[in-house]
């Protein structure tokens, strides 16, 4: 009836937000140590314990079984 009683069509929810920062946020720390040089092993051992410091007084969040994949590709796309 009123635009502004419509929805966006774009439209997406907090929580789907939310899961988008952080699989950027592990993107981008994982392009940074890659670019310090760090192996695809300890960067993951390193996101892991980050993910599980941020969260110690949750459950574990969704982005955390997906560190290693984040990482896996943020190496491929970066290999030379």
């Amino acid at each position: 009836m009123f635009i502004w009683d419509e929805k966006p069509a774009t439209f997406k929810s907090s929580a789907e937000r939310r899961r988008a920062m952080y699989r950027r946020e592990i993107e981008d720390r994982a392009g940074l140590l890659l670019r310090l040089g760090y192996t695809a092993k300890d960067v993951k051992a390193r996101l892991h314990k980050s993910v599980d410091w941020d969260f110690d007084m949750h459950k574990a969040p969704e982005h955390a079984a997906e560190v290693d994949r984040i990482v896996d590709d943020v190496y491929k796309r970066n290999q030379k």
